[in-house]
């Protein structure tokens, strides 16, 4: 008897230390237009890209919702701010990574009415596409035009390939003045490259 409940107790015990099969933790990833960088610390923080074309181009879309958002985690959801590089304007939001992970915000970012729609009315539904544990930050390019290098040594080529502004990546390295990025928008392909860090706004950076 005594054994008996001994293997009682200790399968009890066990049982209590392992999660429920229906319990999730929120996860580094792409959750369809938005990167996001979950710490272990509950630190989350990513950017939020979807344009379209209009009477542009695919290489200069007429309308853009732009912004980064950071924040941190109290369980499945954060307190967010979202802010576009450049302007002093943030924008508070709830951001929730459950079953059905969604953002809402305070107030429409310029240009998100004519690509997302709403996202101050009724939550915008994330679904996430692509998990990434080797994304460290996100960001937005600010310089007018950054070259991709191959290695974080400036040395200048022709012909190499270059993001613009307000052109969203995904760091997966750093070295002193320097990131590793990944060009979030890139098509057929992936287009990493180091970019010199001064060159990029980081969702990180807001980090307090």
């Amino acid at each position: 008897m005594t054994s008996r409940l001994s293997l009682l107790c200790l399968s009890a015990l066990l049982s209590a230390s392992v999660p429920p099969s229906g319990a999730s933790q929120p996860l580094s990833g792409s959750y369809g237009s938005l990167a996001l960088v979950v710490g272990d610390d509950g630190y989350v923080h990513g950017v939020f890209a979807e344009r379209r074309v209009g009477n542009g181009t695919p290489e200069a879309p007429q309308f853009g919702c732009l912004f980064l958002l950071a924040g941190y985690l109290e369980g499945d959801r954060a307190d967010v701010d979202t802010w576009l590089p450049g302007e002093v304007e943030r924008i508070g939001g709830e951001l929730r990574l459950d079953a059905v992970p969604s953002l809402r915000l305070a107030e429409n970012h310029g240009g998100c009415l004519m690509t997302t729609g709403d996202m101050k009315d009724e939550p915008y539904d994330l679904l996430l596409d692509e998990l990434r544990d080797d994304w460290i930050d996100a960001g937005l390019v600010i310089a007018e035009r950054t070259t991709l290098y191959p290695s974080p040594v400036d040395t200048p080529r022709r012909s190499r390939p270059y993001l613009v502004r307000f052109d969203p990546i995904a760091v997966l390295a750093r070295r002193p003045g320097w990131i590793h990025v990944e060009y979030l928008e890139a098509r057929d392909r992936p287009v990493t490259g180091w970019l010199p860090e001064a060159d990029v706004s980081l969702s990180a950076a807001a980090r307090s």
